[in-house]
């Protein structure tokens, strides 16, 4: 049972009426559905190192046009690739041990400057064979590709379901718990939606900030300390509902 369902099977025990003549049942419940992804994003960047900082950053942009050319002949559309590139700039600073016949010195060498540019392009997550065409084409012109995330776009479907699951499932403990009590379960008066499905989906590139949701106090399924991710290229949609019951004796 889920722990958010507990507390709320404990609080409603005390039993709010929703008339004088109507005491009323009050649980949650939730509906999970995992569905495919229907959009992918690929990961292009490029790395460049040199000891002058402006003569890096000439070389690793004219590198990332070359790739982005390269992936437009690959059959890439242009409204595809995102309009603004991620830039990264690092400073390396690395020492020598230098040694003479009595004694050893640490000596600086010069600093290399690191520079990294990426753009995300998008893609139909059924179109398989461009997808791997881009990260072999990408690849070849020296540059990294990965697929970097999933995303479901249209929905709509899928959130349909997860209410419909939400609803059944708080059915379901509203009976269970009115049972308990010795109670027989009435008519739903009233359900509403705490927040907006979530969709969920298993990063390919581990990100630790993913986890950090379950710390949003909008989201009642932050108590649910069985949660997994979806497998890569898979979404899961998740819809909680508070619905209220009547219930008599």
């Amino acid at each position: 049972m889920k722990v958010m369902a507990i507390l709320l099977g404990l609080i409603i025990l005390t039993f709010s009426g929703a008339s004088e003549d109507a005491p009323a049942l009050t649980v949650v419940g939730e509906g999970r559905i995992t569905v495919p992804a229907d959009t992918v994003f690929v990961t292009i960047s490029v790395t460049t190192e040199d000891e002058n900082l402006t003569e890096a950053s000439i070389e690793n942009a004219d590198a990332l046009n070359r790739t982005i050319e390269a992936l437009m002949d690959a059959g890439i559309a242009g409204e595809d690739v995102s309009s603004g590139r991620g830039r990264s700039v690092q400073s390396i600073q690395t020492n020598s041990r230098v040694c003479n016949n009595t004694t050893c010195a640490i000596v600086a060498n010069d600093a290399v400057s690191r520079v990294k540019e990426q753009v995300i392009i998008r893609f139909d997550a059924e179109d398989e064979d461009l997808i791997n065409r881009t990260l072999d084409t990408a690849r070849a012109e020296g540059a990294e590709a990965e697929i970097s995330g999933y995303d479901l776009v249209d929905a709509t479907e899928a959130v349909a379901e997860a209410r419909q699951r939400a609803v059944e499932d708080a059915e379901r403990e509203a009976r269970d718990l009115a049972s308990a009590a010795g109670l027989v379960l009435g008519e739903r008066l009233e359900i509403f939606e705490p927040s907006q499905p979530q969709i969920r989906q298993q990063p390919a590139i581990f990100d630790p900030l993913e986890m950090m949701y379950i710390f949003d106090p909008s989201w009642a399924g932050m108590l649910d300390l069985d949660m997994e991710n979806p497998e890569p290229g898979m979404v899961e949609v998740r819809s909680q509902v508070v619905v209220t019951y009547e219930v008599s004796s």
